[in-house]
């Protein structure tokens, strides 16, 4: 790992922060930020910097960096864009090895503002210095309870390493990650990237034992051939998973004006991407989703889906996804056939997808679900199991004792279900079988969230379309990594 990489392990793992433009003014960046830095619970050294403050949150407040009589890893501005050079020129002086610029002003404005930053970029490379930024959101490591960036909120830590050029698009990947039940590992708003580009953030999270996926939001990429060179070192050790930004005339410009990002031909980006074996979402829910999917789950073998549903018409449209996702649906051997059979009424008809007929026995889903991971002939097992609507804000009439509420029933089948499952992605990883499950138990409120999914066992699908998804990404993924053993 170079310098530069070496020095960015201060952006996440820094013993001291100084955070220049801390304020006590409630609707500045430089008090939110600053409370954010205090509020999520970090136990390093914090020093406040700015020369019209002796003290703030109950901290002594310096004039500047070069006044802190103590060592200081990481520095956060947040100060006017023509201040940040002349904070930085102290931050040099005092050795600071990180910089995390969430101030604006700089190339998204154009000639002048470009200007600015290329001097900022030559400054701080002279001292040694990483530069985050500028122009971004701000950053975060859970595991160091540490979160010197704009929004309200502090996510636990987890196996998802996000980077996105979009500070509000970081926040809805996050928003995935916490959804699908897991956490971040890092996360950062590389905003207009004057130093550090999206591919080395690629390069540090590739070797971060705290991260198991990547993704990342990106608007433009400088040098076409580093970034993919970069891309595919760091996929080759772990998904990484990549939006595209400026796809069309309209995003590019409006691309431009955000971060400064040079846009190019989306075709051409994806092919490259699919070639260097990054995952290309097109979506914001489809990047996050297709990230939390590699969470806790052993990549597929091959194409071959088996498909159990509680109902034919999902199963159908589970059979038309895989298919149109360059995904193979099956015929089961007579033996798996017969051993499905045997656990299913008379009326069943033999087949992949697997149609419970919708049968409410939920004793026979899982020795079917085991018949199927362990048959042999198939590299994936999506299971879909719906639960009816229930009626919201209703409570039903009894009349004369012979109305039930059903509700609770089905509240005790979904627990009952949870606890199958449980042990069936202990199977799955055994054999390396992957098990995908979509179940609409958490949003009509048959199961708490991440009863089903999150935690240590993979996420839960409210769609088919995000399953069948999510297995052709996880598909692509293993084919590149067996294409390069």
């Amino acid at each position: 790992m170079t310098v530069r990489l070496e020095n960015l392990d201060y952006l996440f793992n820094p013993g001291s922060v100084a955070f220049v433009g801390a304020t006590q003014a409630k609707v500045k960046w430089g008090f939110i930020v600053f409370n954010n830095l205090v509020a999520g619970g970090y136990e390093g050294n914090v020093y406040p910097v700015n020369p019209r403050h002796d003290e703030l949150l109950g901290m002594k407040c310096y004039p500047s960096v070069r006044d802190i009589p103590y060592d200081v890893d990481l520095a956060v501005f947040t100060v006017p864009a023509s201040a940040v050079l002349p904070a930085m020129a102290d931050c040099i002086a005092k050795g600071v090895k990180a910089g995390l610029v969430i101030t604006a002003g700089f190339g998204e404005l154009g000639k002048e503002g470009a200007a600015l930053e290329a001097e900022l970029v030559r400054k701080a490379e002279e001292g040694g210095m990483v530069l985050v930024g500028p122009n971004g959101q701000g950053a975060c490591c859970p595991a160091n309870h540490l979160y010197p960036w704009m929004p309200l909120f502090y996510p636990r830590a987890g196996g998802v390493g996000v980077i996105c050029q979009s500070g509000n698009i970081l926040n809805m990947l996050i928003g995935h990650a916490l959804d699908a039940g897991f956490g971040v590992s890092k996360a950062v708003s590389s905003g207009n990237e004057a130093q550090l580009k999206t591919e080395d953030y690629f390069t540090y999270l590739a070797s971060d034992p705290a991260t198991d996926v990547i993704v990342a939001y990106v608007e433009g990429v400088e040098d076409g051939r580093r970034f993919l060179e970069l891309s595919r070192a760091a996929a080759s050790s772990k998904p990484v998973v990549v939006l595209k930004g400026g796809r069309t005339d309209a995003g590019m410009k409006a691309a431009s004006s955000h971060t400064g990002a040079l846009a190019g031909s989306a075709e051409l980006f994806d092919s490259a991407c699919r070639q260097a074996g990054l995952v290309v979402a097109s979506t914001i829910d489809q990047a996050g989703i297709t990230a939390s999917s590699f969470v806790n789950r052993p990549l597929p073998a091959g194409r071959r889906v088996a498909i159990v549903t509680g109902g034919g018409g999902l199963g159908v449209i589970a059979a038309d996804a895989c298919t149109d996702m360059g995904l193979e649906v099956p015929r089961l051997s007579q033996a798996t056939l017969e051993k499905i059979g045997a656990l299913l009424p008379d009326y069943w008809v033999p087949g992949n997808p697997v149609d419970l007929v919708a049968g409410l026995d939920l004793r026979v889903i899982k020795p079917i679900l085991e018949a199927l991971l362990t048959s042999g002939e198939v590299d994936s097992v999506l299971f879909i199991f719906i639960e009816s609507q229930r009626s919201k804000g209703i409570k039903i009439t009894e009349v004369d004792g012979q109305a039930v509420e059903l509700g609770v029933i089905w509240d005790m089948m979904t627990q009952k279900l949870g606890e199958y499952l449980a042990d069936l992605y202990v199977m799955a990883r055994d054999v390396g079988v992957p098990l995908f499950v979509s179940s609409n138990f958490e949003q009509v409120g048959g199961a708490e969230p991440g009863t089903l999914g999150g935690g240590k066992n993979p996420m839960v699908y409210l769609d088919v379309e995000s399953a069948c998804a999510a297995i052709a990404a996880m598909s692509d993924y293993a084919d590149f990594k067996r294409s390069i053993s």
